[in-house]
């Protein structure tokens, strides 16, 4: 009887231990996503610290729409110094905003396009508590070309995006209205899970289940999206907008890997340039004029 008895105290001490680490694992996995998801978690820590003076110098229109969310988004809306009926969507990456894409607004514009440049849902001055890592934004991102569209009937749209940005891009693809001409495609990653795949084993070394299915959970519920479905095989598998990648080979917060799937995932018209030596979203400040020249070279190639 005293045998059967430690017995039953031992399974239940076993018991007991196994909800404690399961416990452990989803309140850690919740810290990891509030962290990676959350307005003002990491993506206070890697945005860098840019200068915005000339795109502020330039009083660019505001404009705001309220999306599906019901949440009041904000964009910057920069016409051209000659008229013309061109516009560039400039799309940001994590931890950016709108005008922190001073350089591409510049370059774009300095080409003689309109240029607007939203900032996603929860990041700049728009509202949203959880990052949209380019799935959530597509709707978001259409609705701000609609809007173009309707100011200007007869209008060409280019879209360009970094890092997140550049993933937003091409996620927005399929969503694409008839108008849009091209996409650049600055550094993005192919999928959701494997950036954050790669960020959990090169930022904490850790694996990546269980902490991926739970944190799908909290995305699903607290961010209001599956993330899980973001990949570029799926978006860009049927994909006939004119499509150029970039992406530096020294990158290590989205690897260059990233770029070969994407230009494979691609069907449509394509172009790859790996630049040599550049780190993440450093391939203009690397390449410079080169960079300016092939951005240029393409999208007057298919703007019609």
């Amino acid at each position: 009887m005293m045998k059967k008895g430690k017995l039953k105290r031992w399974h239940k001490v076993v018991i007991a231990l196994v909800i404690i680490v399961i416990i452990l694992i989803f309140v850690g996995t919740y810290f990891l996503f509030n962290f990676a998801f959350k307005r003002g978690g990491y993506s206070t820590q890697v945005g860098e610290k840019v200068n915005t003076t000339w795109i502020k110098k330039q009083n660019p229109q505001v404009w705001h729409q309220t999306n599906k969310s019901g949440l009041k988004l904000t964009a910057y809306y920069l016409p051209a110094k000659t008229t013309t009926n061109k516009t560039m969507i400039v799309v940001h990456g994590y931890g950016s905003t709108g005008h922190k894409m001073n350089n591409y607004i510049r370059m774009f514009h300095d080409d003689g396009y309109n240029v607007l440049a939203p900032d996603d849902e929860s990041f700049g001055r728009s509202q949203g508590e959880y990052a949209g890592y380019g799935w959530k934004d597509r709707s978001d991102i259409v609705t701000w070309m609609n809007m173009i569209d309707q100011k200007m009937p007869t209008g060409r749209l280019g879209m360009f995006g970094i890092s997140m940005g550049a993933a937003a891009v091409l996620f927005t693809l399929p969503k694409a209205p008839h108008n849009v001409d091209f996409a650049i495609a600055d550094c993005g990653y192919n999928s959701i899970y494997d950036e954050l795949k790669y960020e959990l084993g090169t930022l904490f070394h850790l694996p990546t289940f269980p902490i991926l299915p739970i944190a799908r959970i909290y995305g699903n519920i607290f961010a209001k999206y599956d993330f899980y479905a973001a990949n570029t095989k799926q978006t860009l598998a049927h994909n006939k907008i004119p499509l150029f990648i970039i992406h530096g080979n020294a990158d290590k917060f989205v690897p260059v890997k990233d770029a070969y799937i994407n230009y494979q995932n691609d069907h449509g018209p394509k172009k790859l340039w790996i630049v040599n030596h550049a780190t993440h979203a450093d391939s203009l400040n690397k390449e410079g004029h080169v960079y300016v020249e092939k951005t240029r070279a393409f999208s007057e190639q298919y703007f019609k």
